[in-house]
């Protein structure tokens, strides 16, 4: 045997050697420090907590309540090795991500970090939170050389100064010099005093920008138009993101060398700047039309026939088309002649992205029945609204149907109150060509045409035939351990959602959302035969991406399990109808992936 091939068996016991080395006799400390003592408004900040001497926990870390000055938006945990003189020592790294919401200075109280059979605490930390607006757009700390120009979201309003309820669009773009595997949207900004379209992305990939002379990998990842509903200064919360990172360490110990992989993958929160935009108040001289539309909008009107007889039904179409909040389009005023006997309307919209923001149609179909013969007009219908683009008022009109209407004059209830329908009386509206259905006897009956003659013949075949399929099931569950296991799938984790559902109270949050974590990781692992201590977020995506599974079936289950680790570490109890929403949203995730499993 060469040197060559004696080199990994060599290798690889060198390496169970370094792991083996004793760790014992050195000290359990336990430290917090902050990425950041003085954080802005709105801006992240890191949250660490450091304990040496050991790799694994007794339980989760108790942190204390900050909920006074900041939003809690997820973990991520790290472990390091260090060998000197023989013996190894590690440290196990806790980050926690937070958001400051309040202004002030503000104390952390000690940590308590239950380890190896004793309960070691962290000492009291304070942090400033300033006015400022955050200007670092993501958060601080060790990121492995990660820096704020390195990755960061912008959010690029299409213009700062707009009406009432005239559209204004955001785009929100991520820029990167470095390697992202994904992102998951953390926290998506309020919309109070907006009434918000979403936009689709454009499916344009990732491009290549060049920004102030630095060139980055840039993708849209979210549009939305929005509509404010009252004047004043509107300001839009950041956008956060939480996106997975590779990074090399800073350290460059023995297990750090590139031989042994090309860095890992790390969690970075990452937040655009907030978004001001001024709202003007509509000018005064609106029309006596005017409902609050604003944009540029037409309108117009059809009837299928125009020459008609009395009590004919016609339908009679008003289409309203333009760019601006099309949803908000009311019913209209129309002037249908009296004698008219006119059904409500059927509704339908069609809402669409366009370069200027949002562009629609909005259609009312009418059913209208003439009572009385004549030549009778129906009068053009008027939509009034305002447009920016000239800063004025405008009417648009539809123009008017003649219609010539032949027969006799028939009874119709009297007063235009009457005339106007808002259902249809089945008693008098729709006669009926028979009432009960009719019983048939059959002529000449014969034995084999009875339904109960073929049961008790087929009867024991199809008894038999159940009988075999029931033992080469049992056998395959026997001897295909993959078959057996995509079986028993379902039923094992009805099982863990029930055992989670008993623990449904605030006082077992951390109990209840480990169990739904136990039931979708052993759920997957039954599904793709794999063993479920080693299913991390991006093999899940690579196995079930393999198995065409779409992005959307993906997305919400890593989306469960992401919730539940998050859980876990938070500090604060979530409510009881938040648990059952968490409860939901795990039997629905798993639901999903097995029909597209199937």
């Amino acid at each position: 045997m060469t040197f060559a091939r004696r080199l990994p068996t060599r290798l690889a016991l060198a390496m169970l050697g370094l792991l083996c080395l004793p760790a014992s006799g050195l000290a359990q400390t336990a430290r917090a420090y902050l990425s950041q003592n003085e954080v802005g408004l709105s801006q992240q900040f890191v949250l660490n907590v450091e304990i040496a001497g050991t790799q694994q926990l007794d339980a989760d870390p108790t942190l204390p309540d900050l909920t006074a000055f900041a939003a809690y938006l997820g973990s991520g945990t790290s472990t390091s090795m260090q060998m000197a003189n023989g013996r190894t020592s590690v440290t196990l790294t806790i980050e926690y991500q937070f958001q400051a919401i309040a202004v002030g200075t503000f104390d952390i109280g000690p940590i308590t970090v239950p380890a190896s059979g004793q309960t070691l605490a962290t000492e009291p930390l304070t942090i400033q939170v300033t006015n400022a607006r955050a200007t670092t757009r993501r958060s601080g700390g060790a990121d492995g050389g990660v820096a704020p120009d390195d990755l960061f979201i912008t959010a690029m309003p299409s213009q700062d100064t707009v009406y009432v309820n005239q559209p204004v669009t955001v785009e929100y773009r991520i820029f990167t010099r470095v390697n992202v595997d994904g992102y998951n949207l953390a926290q998506q900004p309020t919309t109070a005093g907006f009434w918000a379209e979403e936009l689709a992305v454009p499916q344009t990939g990732v491009e290549q920008i060049i920004r102030n002379g630095v060139q980055y990998a840039s993708s849209v990842i979210r549009r939305v138009a929005l509509f404010p509903t009252s004047a004043g200064r509107k300001t839009l919360d950041p956008l956060t993101i939480e996106a997975q990172v590779r990074v090399q360490r800073r350290s460059r110990g023995f297990f750090d060398d590139p031989f042994f992989g090309r860095g890992r993958s790390r969690p970075i929160v990452v937040a655009s700047d907030a978004v001001d935009i001024d709202v003007l108040t509509l000018p005064a001289g609106q029309p006596p039309a005017f409902t609050g539309l604003v944009g540029q909008f037409d309108i117009s009107t059809s009837i299928d026939r125009t020459d008609v007889n009395t009590n004919d039904a016609l339908t009679f179409r008003l289409e309203v088309t333009g760019t601006g909040n099309i949803r908000t389009v009311t019913t209209p005023e129309l002037g249908f002649p009296t004698d008219f006997e006119v059904y409500p309307p059927d509704v339908t919209e069609q809402v669409e992205p366009s370069g200027e923001g949002v562009r629609g149609r909005k259609m009312f179909e009418y059913v209208v029945v003439p009572r009385a013969p004549g030549d009778v007009s129906i009068p053009p219908v008027e939509l009034a609204y305002f447009n920016p683009d000239t800063d004025a008022y405008a009417v648009a009109t539809s123009a008017p149907i003649n219609l010539r209407i032949a027969g006799d004059a028939i009874d119709a209830p009297s007063g235009p109150g009457a005339r106007r329908r808002t259902s249809i009386d089945a008693q008098q509206d729709i006669r009926f060509i028979r009432i009960a259905l009719p019983t048939f006897r059959p002529i000449g009956a014969s034995l084999f045409r009875s339904a109960w003659f073929w049961t008790v013949l087929l009867t024991p075949l199809v008894a038999m035939a159940g009988a075999v399929a029931t033992r080469r099931h049992q056998d395959r569950l026997r001897g295909d351990v993959a078959y057996a296991r995509r079986r028993r799938a379902s039923r094992v984790a009805k099982q863990r959602l029930a055992k989670a559902e008993s623990l449904r109270s605030p006082e077992q949050h951390r109990d209840f959302h480990a169990e739904i974590g136990r039931a979708l990781h052993g759920f997957l692992g039954d599904k793709l035969n794999l063993a479920e201590a080693g299913l991390v977020r991006d093999e899940i995506r690579s196995h079930l991406t393999s198995r065409g599974v779409a992005n959307d079936v993906i997305a919400p289950y890593l989306t469960c399990l992401e919730d539940c680790d998050r859980q876990r570490f938070a500090p604060t109890e979530p409510d009881a109808a938040a648990m059952q929403e968490m409860l939901t949203r795990a039997g629905q995730a798993m639901t999903t992936l097995d029909q597209a499993l199937s």
